[in-house]
């Protein structure tokens, strides 16, 4: 690969084998020395525990000065307790060097590493970009590859596949130019054409930022604002946003100029994994618990002011955004609801007791890892569940039902009327309840034994009893065993009745005149 010059200034050395780290291990964090890092410049966090990373620009030999602010930096790391300390200097230890590094091993528990000039050379060359970048003068190569991107080298009798290739490769030589961004081109008609600028590891636009100029043409026109107030909250915050192509021109190290024929560019902080626990908690304005949901915080967006913690509640039916201002140490939290298509009772119990139970009038306070982020404040919301405690009521009674009948059910998105009242009359039924049905008239076929001979000759009115063992309820489709059950029918009385080959068919009408027309159903054992 060539020798490589060191840079001069110690600042642009950290940071250039910062982004070499950042490259090899894209979740390592940088420490901001203001104030004191610590004994570390970088860190590197992961299941194992914690990883210290401690850079110095020292070139030459390893004066006794020099080595009192190595042993400094590793005392002031000792007591972050790490797992590993890997000090990175351009400098391959001589052998008085190596034995007085070694020598301190014996009084820390964590293993120490020399990462000399040497390392860092291979490193660079398993990371081209990082090299190119930082100890090469790239940038008129990159901004000669991102002219022709602008140009669109592409002839016209290419193939398809051919111009895609072609797009491919000066993309791909873009990404081993510059390690900060990895450039996407998009094509298609109309709107469907653009540039995407991704950060090629998370931290990458604080290490590189990029900076965003309006067009020379109507710069003050609303289009062109609301691009620059985008791309001012994506820096901010790091949130995606999509800017039209004609009001943005990128500049970094080199001039980064959306193709020509480009309708949009896409731009984002890159996400970081999170996998923190939380809570979102409705309270009573005196604080008595009304609801509380969980989520799984998966995700984080950071920018030069803040970020933006975004995940879900376990059914994925409720995103939560959390975004942080680290000047002012405000937050705001930001809900969205999408019902899933189907989901178990219990599932969906506890996002609509959140939804029926949030709304103006209550507070929010949201926990995460166990400690509240806020001071219960008053929910605020631009639109209100219709429906949010019917539904939660019949939610309860299907997890009742589940149990009681030792079955499961999938809740549809939209339930029609009748498999509601079905639940009710489950519910009531396995619950010990009584449910009366309206009964009019009846049909009916009996032997013909002479009680029943009488019966039809006497006209008189009477009373029915019947005893369904088995008997079972359809709900969103499934049949649902309620058991034992009898249903007592109101006083009847004969009103047709016609001879067939095995006894009689009667008509049977009600006799209101001796009460309510309502038959009786209930459970028994």
């Amino acid at each position: 690969m060539g020798d490589v010059s060191w840079p001069d200034d110690a600042q642009a050395y950290e940071q250039a084998i910062a982004v070499l780290l950042s490259s090899m291990h894209p979740q390592v964090m940088r420490i901001d020395g203001v104030g004191g890092d610590g004994g570390r410049d970088a860190q590197l966090i992961d299941t194992d525990g914690l990883h210290v990373f401690e850079m110095k620009s020292f070139t030459g030999r390893m004066t006794k000065g020099r080595r009192n602010k190595v042993e400094a930096s590793l005392s002031r790391a000792a007591l972050l307790e790490p797992i590993s300390w890997d000090v990175i200097v351009p400098i391959d230890l001589n052998p008085a060097e190596e034995a007085w590094f070694v020598g301190m091993q014996g009084r820390y528990p964590f293993p120490l590493a020399w990462r000399g000039a040497t390392w860092i050379k291979a490193r660079l060359t398993e990371h081209p970009a990082v090299r190119r970048f930082y100890f090469a003068d790239h940038h008129a190569e990159l901004g000669h590859l991102l002219q022709e991107l602008a140009r669109n080298h592409i002839s016209p009798v290419d193939t398809a596949a051919e111009a895609a290739s072609r797009l491919r490769q000066l993309c791909d030589r873009l990404a081993e130019l510059d390690p900060h961004y990895t450039f996407r081109m998009t094509a298609g008609p109309g709107p469907h054409t653009g540039v995407v600028v991704l950060p090629a590891y998370p931290g990458a636009d604080r290490d590189q930022p990029l900076h965003i100029a309006l067009g020379i043409t109507d710069p003050d026109s609303p289009e062109g604002a609301s691009a620059a107030a985008d791309f001012e909250r994506c820096q901010r915050y790091g949130d995606p946003v999509d800017l039209p192509a004609q009001y943005v021109r990128l500049s970094g190290p080199a001039s980064l100029v959306p193709p020509q024929g480009s309708d949009r560019v896409h731009m984002e902080a890159n996400p970081e994994a999170r996998n923190l626990p939380a809570q979102l908690i409705v309270t009573e304005p005196g604080g008595r618990r009304l609801a509380v949901l969980g989520l799984h915080m998966t995700s984080l967006r950071s920018g030069t002011r803040g970020g933006t913690l975004t995940g879900a509640d376990p059914t994925g039916s409720i995103t939560c955004q959390l975004r942080v201002d680290r000047t002012t140490g405000e937050s705001s939290i930001k809900i969205d609801v999408q019902a899933p298509d189907a989901l178990r009772p219990a599932q969906w119990l506890d996002v609509v007791r959140f939804a029926a139970h949030a709304t103006p009038g209550t507070h929010l306070q949201m926990t995460l890892a166990g400690h509240a982020l806020n001071d219960p404040a008053p929910f605020r919301s631009t639109s209100r569940p219709d429906g949010a405690a019917l539904v939660l009521h019949t939610l309860e009674q299907l997890v009742a039902i589940e149990q009681l009948a030792v079955t499961t059910l999938v809740v549809p998105k939209d339930p029609t009327k009748e498999d509601l009242d079905t639940i009710n009359e489950a519910h009531t039924l396995l619950t010990g309840g009584v449910v009366e049905e309206v009964v009019s008239s009846a049909t009916m076929d009996v032997d013909d034994a002479p009680d029943m001979r009488q019966l039809i000759t006497a006209g008189r009115a009477f009373r029915l009893r019947q005893n369904h063992p088995n008997y079972e309820v359809e709900i969103f489709g499934q049949s649902v065993p309620i058991g034992p059950i009898q249903r007592v029918l109101p006083a009847l009385y004969i009103s047709e009745h016609r001879r067939t080959a095995n006894g009689w068919h009667l008509t049977l009408k009600a006799a209101s005149h001796l009460g309510a027309n309502v038959a009786t159903v209930q459970r028994v054992e």
